[in-house]
């Protein structure tokens, strides 16, 4: 197959969808696909890798370092694209991308069929008024358009296609996110109380309550230790916070590691997850138990699904540091055994690209019928 995944960033801009979208395209690519990502970046030009060619037009109009426009006229441009491409499935990722009613927009005038994916379990969660009310207007109107008028829509988890079906009135198929496979002959040691927080060091993210959690711990004679690590406009803010608790010994703040350094560091450790962001389905949780680590986390959607696989996750009763405090306690005194191969294989990207192709080879079926 054909396929152009459309998108507003990929790598070397990092996050969740960006990973997402970088290790389907390339394992979709690994299966003999044929596979395009077009892009939007300060710096646009044409490059391959790993047998996926990357496309980046020039993006206008930063918002939050988080969403770009596209130039007036790129909806033409791709359309002619794809159509001389003969493109068979345009893949999009997240509603409120422009790229995704973008991709969406030529795809329709290329006469294509649309698999979008949703990676978000609610609206944008800010105390911002202004993001607030600008992110719910986009929402309604452009996010709520995407969703509708997609061939298909899956959801990175339950909770992402429970949120599909109150804005759009959509029923999306669960596809969950998914992780590169461990290599498997390292063996972890057990590091049960070494913590370790992965993530943006940003409101809601939680590096507050684990840092405060870390500090509780060690109050009541826990030997851990840990590792905040991540970037963000409160790392400076963080380890204040870490000076101010007496941790500088204990807990340390080196602010972004890469993907593979973070692999390392999870293996055999207890990640600590105090999310209460509109999270879609956090990879890192996988990550860290397939590394042989544990994770205590808050309610976040695929935790409760990791849990019925018998993984070692725990789930505190509430959204609070009293009470992610007590799970870690409990799991520091009676720590769940460390995941074997069978729980987490589906949750791979070799085996997750083999589903996406299957879904985009029905796709295209129905499209000639």
């Amino acid at each position: 197959m054909k396929i152009a995944m459309i998108v507003n960033n990929y790598p070397p801009k990092v996050g969740g969808v960006e990973f997402h979208v970088e290790n389907l395209a390339r394992e979709l690519a690994q299966l003999g696909h044929k596979v395009w990502v077009l892009d939007i970046s300060a710096t646009p030009g044409t490059r391959h890798e790993q047998n996926v060619t990357v496309i980046t037009r020039k993006a206008h109009l930063p918002i939050a370092d988080v969403i770009t426009i596209p130039a007036l006229g790129t909806t033409r441009k791709i359309a002619k694209f794809l159509t001389e491409q003969q493109i068979d499935v345009v893949s999009t990722h997240t509603r409120f991308f422009p790229m995704s009613f973008v991709g969406l927009r030529a795809a329709k005038l290329a006469n294509i069929p649309i698999l979008h994916t949703e990676h978000g379990s609610g609206f944008v969660a800010t105390k911002n008024p202004i993001i607030w009310t600008g992110s719910r207007f986009v929402d309604i109107t452009v996010g709520k358009y995407v969703l509708k008028k997609a061939t298909k829509v899956l959801g990175v988890s339950e909770a992402v296609t429970q949120f599909v079906k109150r804005l759009a009135n959509v029923d999306a198929t669960v596809f969950y996110n998914a992780i590169t496979p461990p290599q498997l002959n390292i063996k972890s040691d057990d590091r049960l109380n070494h913590l370790v927080f992965v993530g943006r060091i940003v409101p809601g993210k939680g590096w507050d309550v684990f840092i405060n959690a870390v500090a509780q711990l060690r109050k009541e004679g826990f030997e851990v230790d840990g590792e905040l690590l991540g970037d963000g406009a409160d790392l400076a803010t963080a380890r204040s916070l870490i000076q101010k608790h007496g941790l500088e010994k204990d807990l340390q703040a080196p602010g972004r590691v890469s993907q593979q350094e973070v692999r390392q560091r999870i293996a055999g450790a207890t990640l600590v997850n105090p999310t209460v962001l509109s999270e879609g389905f956090q990879t890192t949780l996988v990550e860290a138990i397939a590394e042989r680590g544990r994770v205590v986390t808050f309610p976040v959607p695929g935790a409760q699904m990791l849990v019925t696989k018998k993984a070692p996750v725990l789930i505190s009763k509430e959204r609070t540091t009293d009470s992610l405090v007590a799970s870690l306690r409990s799991m520091l005194l009676h720590p769940l055994p460390q995941a074997q191969l069978e729980i987490y294989q589906d949750l791979t990207w070799p085996a997750q690209a083999r589903k996406y192709a299957s879904i985009c080879g029905a796709l295209i079926q129905r499209q000639s019928q």
